[in-house]
């Protein structure tokens, strides 16, 4: 049976594993596993892309990256065909060095974006290379904890879940990390629903309809749907907040303006805009209006300060559909 293509959604995160082929060696010393270090930098800079974690084991890599513009397989494509090149070269080899098809999940980021960054960095130690995470060399487990630079490592989203300082962030991650040694290997990691999404049912649902597997009849309701009046929208949160527009576009990292930004795209979300849409308006990047979304489903669960300000944006909206 044909394999579907890979999901390719920008602002989606995805674990991607890859194998040697025949699960033989890929990184014969330290050359090797800088070469590849190298390679995905200069790949990450041509091709931008987010990297949550890596980590390379003598035999395959784990990479957990957010996709921006350009597709994972365009990323992917480049970087194992330049490693392969040079170990080929090296070694004096020909041949396949990659299994040839990579393993790329698009996992839910608010589920499972911290439980990924833990499991991949556990790797060396569930096979017993090392004793503690922080004892091997290859992975990004180093540069959360301030015992290497971050490098091509993007810490921060995942940090700042974890503490209001760095010092905190880096200590309870390391508990967080440190906990799940028990947990042992984490099957579902790799058995996603088609070996392609892992997360909720309503995740899987809303993934596939912006992707277009969708049966006809869905897809007809979906395209004759009002698109929301984005314009109307940002005026709205603007109002409920005491903000201008512009301050919500903006850049700034006022508390005030982060929550009324992750409010405001919070309701376009429910209103049935996509984040393409939505960062188009802001004069954002779509990977940014997903972070705020996924951290806005987050704090609604706890913050009511955040729960009334989206309170208020609908009743604004609701108020100005009713004049109009």
């Amino acid at each position: 049976m044909a394999r579907k293509p890979r999901l390719e959604v920008e602002g989606g995160l995805y674990h991607i594993l890859t194998r040697g082929n025949n699960r033989r060696r890929i990184f014969g010393d330290d050359n090797d596993y800088q070469k590849i270090l190298r390679l995905l930098a200069a790949q990450k800079a041509k091709l931008p892309f987010f990297l949550y974690a890596y980590c390379l084991m003598p035999n395959h890599v784990h990479l957990l990256v957010e996709r921006r513009k350009a597709a994972i397989g365009r990323v992917m494509h480049r970087l194992l065909t330049g490693y392969s090149r040079y170990y080929n070269k090296r070694y004096g080899r020909v041949g396949h060095l990659f299994q040839s098809r990579y393993k790329g999940i698009l996992c839910q980021t608010d589920q499972y974006l911290a439980e990924l960054v833990r499991y991949i960095h556990l790797n060396p130690v569930r096979a017993k290379i090392v004793r503690t995470p922080e004892a091997y060399r290859y992975s990004s487990h180093r540069a959360y904890l301030g015992l290497d630079e971050p490098g091509l490592v993007d810490i921060e989203p995942v940090l700042r879940h974890f503490g209001a300082t760095k010092k905190l962030a880096r200590e309870r991650f390391a508990a967080f990390v440190n906990a799940g040694i028990k947990l042992g290997h984490r099957e579902e990691f790799y058995q996603a629903e088609e070996g392609r999404l892992l997360g909720m049912e309503e995740f899987v649902d809303e993934t596939k309809k912006r992707v277009g597997e969708i049966p006809r009849g869905a897809r007809r309701q979906v395209k004759n749907r009002s698109a929301p009046n984005l314009e109307g929208l940002i005026e709205s949160a603007a109002r409920a907040s005491g903000l201008t527009p512009e301050e919500i576009c903006s850049r700034s990292k006022r508390s005030q303006t982060v929550m009324s930004k992750e409010a405001m795209i919070f309701v376009a979300h429910e209103l049935g805009a996509s984040n393409t849409a939505i960062a188009k308006l802001m004069g954002a990047d779509s990977s940014l209006v997903s972070r705020r979304l996924d951290a806005a489903k987050s704090k609604m669960k706890d913050s009511s300060k955040l729960q009334k300000l989206v309170k208020r944006i609908k009743r604004l909206i609701r108020n100005a559909e009713l004049k109009n």
